[in-house]
């Protein structure tokens, strides 16, 4: 028996049949001095909610006794235990996590570092399923292939809640440049947040990403064969995300809404997807 462990930065559709358990580590939001666990006393849409009334949410780690308690537990129950993380650069969940394993002693558990987030991170954890039902084993080294086999790519009208947020990464370079320059963001293979473009308009947005995913499945020979996570935040997106999503239903396995700790970074109003090679789960 294998177990699976991720950290609520991580979404999947979820209608997905997956052939192993998932346990989550809730990360903690904290939003007007109140403290949520995310995916658990506050949902997506709460949060939404509260950012458009003017609030700038903050994130924080999965409480540590939570941590060890899932490992445990997991460690006891299961042969081999799989704990995929956060990106490291986005988050300091990876070293908490490594460290707290580390101390249990457990020689069964194995943490990596998806250098990811968001549905890249969902997806990243398909791969890894996908492998451990074929082999028994998975390394950083896979985990690795999976982030650089795939493409992440979201839009958002305002880098003001990565800013506020500590979030930026390599997309700081547009800090400063002219208001209206709407960006098109990724992780990149260093797990850190990157634009792949900026755009004035929704319409001209849609096409970028297009072109870019595009150009994405083109290079990796995979047209016959990819696999595509859609995610949009409020439903105002969604009328965006529909045609963003429309040249790649064929792939499309799932849509689910953005979680709250990554929407406390990425602000109420956001749309992308995900492709990557076809994943084979059944």
């Amino acid at each position: 028996m294998y177990t699976f462990i991720t950290d609520s930065g991580f979404d999947l559709p979820r209608n997905l049949k997956l052939p192993y358990d998932i346990k989550i580590l809730p990360l903690r939001v904290f939003v007007n001095e109140k403290e949520y666990e995310d995916k658990v006393s506050i949902s997506s849409q709460e949060l939404y909610n509260l950012e458009l009334q003017g609030y700038i949410p903050t994130t924080s780690l999965p409480k540590p006794e939570i941590i060890e308690k899932t490992i445990r537990e997991s460690a006891e129950e299961s042969e081999e235990v799989f704990i995929i993380t956060i990106s490291s650069k986005l988050s300091n969940t990876y070293d908490l996590v490594k460290n707290i394993a580390i101390s249990m002693n457990l020689k069964n558990v194995h943490v990596l570092d998806s250098k990811t987030a968001c549905i890249k991170q969902g997806y990243v954890i398909l791969r890894a399923m996908e492998q451990v039902k074929n082999t028994g084993k998975l390394t950083q080294a896979d985990i690795d292939k999976f982030e650089k086999e795939s493409l992440l790519a979201f839009f958002v009208p305002t880098l003001e809640y990565l800013y506020k947020g500590g979030r930026i990464g390599k997309a700081k370079a547009l800090i400063g440049k002219v208001l209206n320059l709407k960006p098109i963001l990724t992780t990149d293979s260093d797990g850190e947040v990157s634009t792949l473009g900026t755009v004035r308009s929704m319409d001209s947005a849609i096409l970028t990403i297009q072109n870019i995913v595009n150009k994405f499945i083109e290079s990796q020979k995979i047209t016959d064969d990819y696999t595509v996570i859609g995610a949009y935040t409020i439903g105002s997106m969604k009328t965006h995300f529909e045609k963003l999503i429309q040249p790649y239903k064929k792939g499309l396995i799932g849509v689910t809404d953005i979680g709250s700790a990554i929407a406390a970074h990425i602000g109420p109003e956001a749309f992308g997807i995900v492709v990557g090679k076809g994943v084979h789960l059944e």
